[in-house]
């Protein structure tokens, strides 16, 4: 479990530096060049190769593996030094390491975080462009949309660094409305996080559970590869299907008759 957990925050910390330094401006930096980069893609290679590499030498069948994985070869293929594929290229390896933590990649696919944060993105563009309509041409220190944007971010935080404030009236309301809702807004977002990372990693689970999630796995494999199921395996996936409900059917009863207690 912790060297799991250890990974994960490797993974997590690997993809916010990676999105940084593709969102970088390397004109404006003297340390981060066209040089640095490259090193970083051939190690970030380095890194998706040796992983793919233990993900197969673990798969029972390899030809399946390759096939239901496919993208993380082509996100491994070093066409850095084309200029105009380097950019797709990097999209597709950010991509690539999300989907390598197994955390991340369950975020990506959660629905009650994917509302969460759909809400909390749509309040921070709505003050964010209402900051930058009041204050753009009155307050020094808005001059751009990002300005705005940090202003934002900042003020629902409510850690307030004081390097930009709202000088007209309109300006102030919002502070007033963000400084209101940002903790509430944050305790929600970070609640599920945290919900959600103890449902990952945390969560104790029985035997009956990890041999039911295994079944659906697996079942889920055969329906994949449907077309290429011979007739005895066509009959072992219906008996399995069959077996899988009523499993879950039991699990959900006995879930309701505790519950009820």
């Amino acid at each position: 479990m912790f060297w799991r957990v250890l990974y994960e925050i490797f993974v997590i910390m690997l993809v916010i530096t990676y999105a940084i330094l593709l969102s970088a401006d390397f004109s404006i930096h003297p340390l981060l060049t066209d040089e640095v980069m490259n090193k970083v893609d051939t190690g970030l290679i380095l890194f998706l190769v040796i992983e793919y590499a233990i993900r197969i030498w673990r798969a029972k069948d390899k030809r399946k593996f390759v096939i239901r994985n496919w993208f993380d070869l082509v996100a491994m293929i070093p066409l850095d030094h084309y200029f105009y594929l380097a950019r797709f290229m990097r999209v597709l390896r950010l991509v690539r390491i999300l989907r390598a933590s197994p955390f991340l990649w369950s975020i990506v696919q959660s629905g009650s975080i994917r509302r969460v944060f759909g809400v909390v993105s749509m309040i921070m563009l709505w003050s964010s462009l209402a900051i930058y309509l009041l204050e753009y041409g009155v307050n020094s220190n808005i001059n751009s949309f990002g300005d705005a944007l940090w202003w934002s971010i900042v003020t629902t935080t409510t850690v307030g660094y004081g390097d930009i404030s709202p000088v007209t009236p309109g300006g102030r309301i919002m502070a007033t409305i963000l400084m209101l809702t940002g903790i509430g807004m944050l305790g929600a977002l970070t609640a599920n996080f945290a919900a959600h990372w103890t449902d990952v990693h945390d969560k104790p689970r029985s035997d009956s559970d990890r041999l039911t999630d295994e079944m659906k796995k697996q079942a889920i494999r055969h329906v994949q590869d449907i077309e290429q199921l011979t007739d005895r395996e066509y009959e072992t996936l219906k008996e399995s299907l069959d077996l899988l409900y009523r499993r879950t059917r039991k699990e959900t009863q006995e879930s309701g008759e505790k519950e009820d207690r």
